[in-house]
């Protein structure tokens, strides 16, 4: 009868368990593969489906001859000689598109922790001596667009799947022929003004004061400047009028470049990952500094007058030398008289048969005992080297 009970009483936890309820939760953890890799791989792609050569890369732009058009960070302009090189193609001919802001690859577009914040972008920004120059030429300057607060509350799956891009402006940007016009969905914490709100019948722009696109000629050519680079990304190329600008763009003909922004350091990524591992590195290095160097004590005052303690001066100068393990200079006197008292030559060496017989035979002490006071070197502890003292002053008084 028990065990029967004991069989229904598990049955009916099976059944109960059974009928509870189970939630699923979907987790969008971002892209795979080469789009994991490369943020313009869709444009890329998309470009190629019309014919054009494209391709990208990382670390210093060349700008060939055969290059027509080229996307990159503003992170790829690092100094004044690339500054410089920029200019010199652009005047040749060729268009340069600058991302103001999250044109590199380590951004992250989709997934539930995506890089969303312009905040952290403002971050990530160096000293951009390269982009000044490059806005001077343009007769451009920048304004900050900082927003109070960003609600992150606010994200929903939409944005998590690249369906959605948060914090941006519906824009329209007009080119200088009449008949094209893009909307755009651009965000950015600065925005573009031309010097003393001068503007040329040539310029691209989107309307208002402060700008998140502006392009003017230079030269031949053109160079451009957009706020937020998330534009010509994988999943945002569809959204807008993005691919038709694109497409608009890569008219001008050559081969088209992006750029993936400058090559991260080994040390600025140990800063971002191994973080935990470099701070108790430097902590270890540092136990290990102060526990290897050497103390010397307090600094003993010194006394008025020219005369001085002999007793206190020789105490001191054999303290320092049994500290830093110089003991050998301590015996060395000892061990000098017995040889010359004993009238021996040092020729002979300390450790001479004959010395260490004579020694033993005159004082009485065993040999063993005479041959550790006058050749032992490695005197570790205090005892041992009392020992020797001792015995080394045993066979001077017997000599």
């Amino acid at each position: 009868m028990k065990l029967r009970s004991l069989c229904l009483l598990i049955l009916g936890f099976i059944s109960l368990t059974s009928c509870s309820e189970t939630e699923d939760r979907e987790q969008f953890i971002g892209y795979d593969g080469r789009a994991r890799k490369n943020p313009y791989l869709a444009a890329e792609r998309y470009l190629v489906s019309d014919g054009h050569e494209v391709i990208s890369s990382t670390g210093v732009l060349k700008f060939d001859e055969d290059e027509g058009v080229v996307f990159s960070p503003a992170s790829s302009v690092r100094s004044v000689a690339d500054a410089d090189r920029v200019l010199d193609w652009v005047n040749m001919g060729g268009h340069y598109l600058c991302f103001l802001e999250r044109g590199e690859d380590y951004w992250k577009d989709v997934g539930d922790w995506a890089h969303h914040d312009p905040e952290a972008w403002r971050e990530d920004t160096e000293e951009e001596t390269g982009l000044n120059l490059l806005l001077e030429s343009a007769e451009l300057s920048l304004v900050d667009n900082l927003k109070e607060e960003y609600d992150w509350q606010e994200r929903g799956s939409d944005v998590a799947k690249g369906k959605e891009l948060p914090f941006t402006e519906s824009v329209l940007v007009f080119t200088d022929d009449d008949d094209e016009e893009f909307k755009m969905e651009l965000g950015g914490t600065r925005l573009l003004v031309p010097y003393d709100n001068l503007y040329y019948e040539s310029d691209w722009h989107d309307e208002g004061e402060e700008h998140h696109f502006y392009s003017r000629t230079l030269g031949e050519g053109r160079i451009t400047f957009i706020s937020d680079a998330r534009a010509f990304r994988n999943p945002y190329l569809k959204i807008a009028d993005h691919a038709e600008l694109l497409d608009y763009v890569a008219a001008r003909g050559g081969k088209i470049v992006f750029s993936l922004g400058k090559v991260r350091s080994f040390t600025s990524m140990l800063g971002e990952y191994a973080w935990p591992a470099m701070w108790a590195l430097l902590a270890l290095t540092v136990l290990w500094v102060w526990k290897s160097l050497p103390r010397f004590g307090p600094l003993l005052d010194v006394a008025d007058g020219d005369a001085r303690n002999y007793a206190k001066q020789l105490k001191s100068t054999g303290q320092f030398l049994w500290r830093h393990k110089r003991e050998d200079v301590l015996l060395k006197s000892l061990r000098d008289a017995v040889v010359k008292k004993s009238r021996h030559f040092y020729q002979q060496g300390l450790d001479s048969k004959a010395l260490i017989d004579s020694l033993s035979q005159s004082s009485g002490i065993d040999n063993d005992l005479v041959s550790e006071a006058m050749t032992r070197t490695d005197v570790r502890d205090g005892s041992t080297m009392v020992k020797i003292t001792k015995t080394l002053q045993q066979i001077l008084k017997s000599l």
